[in-house]
């Protein structure tokens, strides 16, 4: 099998690929938030994922590819304020948040085929995996990465050394860029990992909660859904962007 090397995010290197199980590659690939038609800027991401899973397998490596679709959750504030995006969409075009959702995967899978993209082994939505990020949140929870907050579940990134170290974060200049103080948090960089009614009363998709009716928050879904569909550890991670 011939050799491939790839930019290493923690080693700020290119370095030979070596899967965690020889000869074969977990792939976890951020899918769209399906709200709206992709553009060609969100397109790129899923060109350039495909053209990686192509050459893995013509390298030999049989790819298990996951691409999530977000269809509850993400915020349109990076500081887990405003409107989830759904009701946005939901609002735009007088459906119901199930309506927009079906009507914008449909779209995003179309321009997939159009544009000749690999179809991926796995394409779960979060929406079908909540007893999956209520049990993840359960276990951070047990091991103490967690507290609530007026009635919403947080991570707490202070209990967790390595949070900046695989980016190599400045958290300091990061939250100065991007977002405004939550007064919520006992760090900035904190994440909400279950919204209930106490912040976002009329979110039209809730689920019952050892926390409350609501929920999940952004980051805990492709987290559940990876562990679901790859295991513990998976070998490449695509963000978005």
């Amino acid at each position: 099998m011939s050799k491939l090397r790839l930019y290493n995010t923690a080693k700020r290197s290119k370095i030979e690929f070596k899967p965690i199980e020889e000869n074969k590659v977990k792939l976890y690939c951020c899918g769209p938030t399906v709200y709206h038609f992709a553009h060609i800027g969100n397109l790129r991401t899923y060109i350039f994922e495909d053209i990686l899973v192509r050459t893995l397998r013509n390298l030999g490596f049989e790819v298990n590819h996951v691409m999530n679709i977000t269809d509850v959750g993400h915020l349109t504030s990076d500081g887990d304020e405003g409107e989830d995006k759904l009701e946005v969409g939901a609002k735009r075009t007088g459906k119901t948040v199930w309506e927009v959702a079906k009507q914008y995967e449909d779209a995003f899978k179309n321009d997939l085929k159009k544009l000749n993209i690999t179809k991926p082994t796995h394409m779960p939505r979060a929406t079908d995996y909540i007893t999956d990020q209520i049990e993840f949140i359960q276990l951070l929870e047990k091991k103490g990465y967690t507290y609530e907050c007026d009635g919403n579940v947080y991570f707490d990134t202070s209990k967790f050394a390595q949070y900046a170290t695989f980016a190599k974060l400045n958290l300091e200049a990061t939250q100065k860029n991007r977002v405004k103080l939550d007064t919520k948090k006992k760090n900035p960089q904190d994440f909400v990992l279950w919204f209930t009614k106490s912040k976002f009363e009329n979110h039209a998709m809730q689920w019952d909660s050892p926390w409350g009716r609501g929920y999940p928050g952004w980051h805990i879904e492709c987290s559940a859904m990876a562990k679901a569909l790859l295991g513990e550890t998976i070998d490449i991670h695509c963000g978005g962007a």
